[in-house]
């Protein structure tokens, strides 16, 4: 009961709040011509898409921090859990990350340029700040539950002070790669919707099941967006939302102790990641053996994300994004079903019932 309290309830309020607000965002989007400029990598069929509102990501950071704070308010346990401050900074994290999107959408919106928001170098920087910043509140804060230790079945790896360094490299990759995910209408919010209940449902059984206020809120939110973004989309989320389900899903991960877990629950932002790094590495590496000619000629893949190589193939966006849905569903449910064994088993009634008790 308590784990569909922390997921239900931020996860109705949230898709509320979307559903209710969504119309009008958008219409303020357009008026105000924040239109998102298609990227020249793209296929050809995606220039229809030219001029869709962007930025709506908007929409899933006011949902998400209004339901996860409610959440923290009204469901038993929650606002006086030891997990409260660990909840407030992955909040935090979520947000920061969505304002490094928003800089970004800013200006490729005002420049009507794809390439014309925050250069890479720049993009990266702010995420790694951001990322450092949770990672020393782990690093300097108590969080019940929190060990630099990585679990497997029976065995447990002590990385020490390293953990905190793989840390900031977890959030960054996780942002990039819903970042990357983020490319076919209702792709990356319909992806999100089930693993942030996949994880959520994990850390039912947890010490740090209290970060399912998260998970849930996140969930109601892009749920909520799914109406909006499915296809064919009235509104893109942007970078401001991409980055912010990337980095804030990577952050609650780390305090429920879930590193591994998501890793298996969000195998399609880790595919669509891989397929970028393998097509760029391995196209600069045949370039330089090669030559240009023969590097264009034997591209890994079609076309890189991977959701844009199936496309080439002939599948139509709505096959794709079905397909990968399917896949993250899968993927939810191994990791539902193996996360006893890759996250320390602690039960949720010792953060919840004695909090409780003390207000009696």
């Amino acid at each position: 009961m308590t784990t569909l309290l922390l997921l239900g309830i931020p996860f109705v309020v949230a898709l509320l709040v979307v559903l209710s607000a969504g119309k009008p965002v958008i219409r303020a989007l357009a008026a105000r011509k924040a239109r998102q400029p298609i990227s020249g990598d793209a296929p050809a069929s995606h220039q229809v898409k030219q001029g869709t509102p962007t930025m709506g990501g908007l929409l899933i950071l006011a949902a998400t921090a209004i339901a996860t704070i409610v959440g923290v308010a009204i469901v038993p346990g929650v606002r006086a859990s030891a997990h409260l401050e660990a909840i407030l900074a992955v909040l935090a994290t979520f947000l920061l990350a969505g304002g490094i999107g928003l800089l970004d959408d800013l200006g490729k919106a005002r420049k009507k340029q794809n390439k014309a928001g925050l250069s890479e170098r720049m993009k990266l920087l702010l995420q790694v700040a951001v990322a450092s910043a949770f990672a020393v509140f782990l690093a300097c804060t108590h969080v019940a539950g929190f060990t630099t230790a990585l679990t497997v079945g029976s065995y447990s790896f002590d990385l020490g002070g390293a953990y905190y360094v793989l840390a900031v490299l977890f959030i960054c990759f996780f942002g990039n790669a819903v970042n990357f995910t983020d490319g076919l209408d209702g792709l990356s919010s319909g992806v999100t919707v089930i693993v942030s209940l996949g994880l959520g449902l994990a850390a039912g059984s947890q010490v740090a099941g209290q970060i399912g206020v998260f998970y849930g809120a996140l969930a109601g939110a892009c749920a909520g967006f799914l109406f909006f973004n499915s296809y064919p989309a009235k509104v893109f989320m942007g970078d401001t939302g991409s980055l912010a389900l990337g980095m804030g899903l990577a952050a609650a991960a780390l305090v429920a102790k879930q590193e591994l877990l998501l890793l298996i629950v969000g195998i399609v932002y880790v595919a669509e990641i891989a397929s970028m790094m393998i097509q760029r590495y391995v196209f600069k590496y045949r370039r330089i053996r090669f030559g240009i000619e023969y590097a264009k000629a034997h591209r890994v893949f079609r076309r890189a994300p991977l959701h844009h190589h199936f496309e080439e193939l002939g599948w139509r966006e709505t096959k794709v994004v079905a397909r990968f849905c399917a896949v993250a569903l899968i993927a939810a449910v191994v990791g539902i079903l193996v996360g006893r064994w890759i996250v320390t088993e602690r039960p949720l009634a010792t953060a919840v019932t004695e909090p409780m008790a003390d207000t009696q």
